[in-house]
């Protein structure tokens, strides 16, 4: 029996997208099997073991999962390029083409597969996912418009990019964040990271540095926390920080920073992906990640640290500031914002609430990752039968 394959890419250095796209494979698998061939493809080892986890999940599905092929004398340089470029992303994409070209449609989370086009795969559908639900310009530019299908975890998207002009009709789907899913089966209880009753905060700096908190605040705030013991603090930016640091001006971590017995810090490993942080802290302190709305999966304090003082109100980039207090002044500001943290909260749930929802689709009776499957084998019905 002919069947369509579908292809899923996970293309990085880390295990971060994965949760963003891979429900939408095993469920595409699982009730569509008959007419869609699957094949989960994994640039790295640790993102195929995380693949696996996650298949666990949804028993019953027939997802090929392989890894792809990235020549040795890449692998060689890797190491020392990638610390200002992930140069190896392209190199996988161009290594791979055999491979890609057997597919009718590639599902990705990210954008530089779009790359594809230019080495000649013309007519090869791609659909994205996806994988970070924040309000940075990043997350807006005009490249998702060249996507033939688009995967939106809420309204906010579709107002966003059909404002900016990067949406078409017909061309997209509402169906929620298949990450939480995932969440709720790799955390079936609150994590507890350490061993006391003291109040968490998990800071969270973005890579971007040109709206981010890291290069300016960054060892100021780390070493706040080592003068303030009465605080545990977490400290999981966002794996591209450090990955590629030269280019994000990320030094090595000092030694005091992993003596500290309140301090735990975390540059990359599957906790830092997989919302363990997230879930285990009491407040969260950032910049302009998008974790902030998965922290507010359940509603908490939010402290947002205006290093490069942005003028933020109004401005729809920095959506989520309005969900907690906005620190202008490290030096003079943060104790305080920390202290009445929890007393004003009550202020702000109402506007977390509100701007998950906005940010989140939700619907009883099915999954986001089972709404993703259906919307995919909807919409490559209706293309390839043209």
């Amino acid at each position: 029996m002919y069947k369509i394959r579908v292809g899923f890419l996970f293309n990085h250095y880390f295990p971060h997208q994965i949760p963003h796209a891979a429900p939408f494979a095993f469920e595409l698998s699982r009730h569509f099997g008959r007419e869609f061939e699957v094949i989960i493809a994994c640039a790295s080892e640790k993102e195929r073991q995380f693949v696996l986890k996650i298949g666990s999940f949804y028993p019953g599905h027939k997802c090929q999962i392989i890894k792809l092929k990235v020549p040795v004398s890449y692998k060689i340089l890797d190491p020392l390029v990638s610390t200002w470029a992930f140069g190896r992303k392209l190199v996988v994409l161009k290594y791979n083409l055999k491979f890609f070209r057997s597919l009718h449609a590639l599902v990705v989370p990210e954008k530089t597969s779009l790359y594809l086009r230019k080495l000649g795969l013309k007519d090869l559908i791609l659909i994205h996912t996806r994988h970070g639900a924040g309000d940075r310009p990043g997350s807006f530019d005009d490249r998702a418009k060249h996507f033939d299908f688009t995967l939106l975890p809420g309204q906010k998207y579709v107002d966003r990019l059909k404002e900016l002009g990067f949406l078409e009709e017909g061309k997209y789907a509402v169906v929620g964040w298949p990450k939480f899913e995932v969440v709720k089966k790799l955390h079936p209880s609150p994590p507890k990271i350490f061993e006391n009753d003291r109040v968490t905060v998990v800071y969270n700096p973005h890579f971007d540095q040109n709206l981010a908190s890291w290069r300016p605040w960054g060892e100021k705030v780390l070493d706040f926390f080592i003068k303030h013991p009465e605080y545990n603090l977490i400290f999981a930016p966002h794996v591209v920080l450090f990955k590629r640091r030269f280019r994000h001006g990320a030094r090595k971590i000092a030694k005091r920073f992993y003596q500290a017995p309140n301090l735990v810090i975390d540059l990359g490993s599957i906790a830092s992906v997989d919302m363990t942080y997230i879930l285990a802290a009491d407040i969260y302190l950032g910049d302009v990640s998008s974790q902030v709305y998965e922290f507010i999966w359940k509603p908490r304090p939010c402290i947002f640290l205006n290093a490069h003082k942005v003028s933020w109100r109004g401005n729809p980039y920095y959506f989520h500031w309005h969900l907690g207090q906005v620190v202008n002044h490290l030096e003079s500001e943060l104790a305080p914002a920390l202290a009445r943290a929890f007393k004003i909260q009550g202020e702000f749930v109402p506007k977390q609430i509100e701007a998950f929802n906005y940010t989140f689709y939700q619907e009883k009776g099915s999954t986001a990752a089972e709404r993703g499957a259906k919307a995919i084998a909807q919409f490559l019905h209706r293309r390839i039968s043209r």
